[in-house]
């Protein structure tokens, strides 16, 4: 298992050299692996949740979620076991164990995929015209300022696999996707507030294995949540 963000499946038998064959014709990705931690040039900023992680020329699987995704209950529960994992110590100015983190991990995935997955809220994203301008924002900067490894649009959240290109910061790149989607979703369903959560899931791909993986994983979750056929998704591969 993974030190951070979804498993590795015991069933990949693929090796880490293997997995770097098919990642060799784009951009080199750095993969940190163990010594994430250690390496001088991580940022660490805070998160609603968990705290978020920065790392130059490395591949992140990501996910952004509709405000109404996710009950207000069940975000509260967590900001309490949050505390109870953590403590009270500000992210910033103290850094979560491994251990603190896998506990914390596995509280989240149990609890947030499963209302994702469930289709819970409104759901826009499941109409053509609102997934097209997700989509459109995604490919816009393509080349660019990050490159594409795989993406999918839930109906109720998205996962992207990308890796940001020189100087451009994940958080430029999520701000502009949440950003113009959010005015023109708006805009086209004649609705006003917030669309997407504030907060959103980043993790640092660490192998080429896990690289594999978790391009697997978003090709594969609308049949993980019951959807066949699923249009609107992705992958280099």
């Amino acid at each position: 298992m993974v030190e951070q963000g979804f498993p590795i499946d015991d069933n990949d038998q693929r090796t880490d050299s293997e997995s770097q064959d098919s990642v060799r014709n784009s951009t080199p990705i750095y993969f940190p692996g163990k010594e994430l931690y250690q390496n001088e040039n991580l940022l660490i900023y805070p998160g609603n949740l968990l705290p978020h992680w920065e790392l130059n020329d490395i591949a992140y699987h990501i996910s952004f979620r509709l405000a109404d995704a996710i009950p207000v209950t069940i975000r509260q529960q967590l900001q309490e076991e949050r505390k109870q994992i953590f403590g009270n110590c500000p992210e910033e100015e103290q850094m979560p164990t491994k251990e603190e983190i896998r506990r914390f991990q596995y509280l989240y995935s149990e609890k947030i995929e499963k209302y994702l997955d469930s289709g819970y809220g409104s759901c826009v994203l499941r109409e053509e015209s609102v997934a097209k301008i997700v989509c459109k924002s995604l490919e816009f900067y393509e080349g660019q300022k990050y490159l594409l490894h795989a993406w999918c649009i839930m109906p109720n959240h998205v996962h992207v696999v990308f890796q940001a290109l020189r100087a451009h910061t994940l958080a430029e790149i999520l701000h502009g996707w949440k950003s113009f989607t959010s005015h023109a979703i708006n805009k086209l369903l004649n609705r006003k507030g917030q669309l997407w959560q504030d907060d959103s899931y980043n993790h640092i791909i660490r192998t080429s294995k896990e690289y594999y993986f978790q391009v697997r994983y978003v090709w594969n979750n609308p049949e993980n949540a019951g959807f066949h056929e699923w249009k609107w998704r992705w992958k280099r591969l």
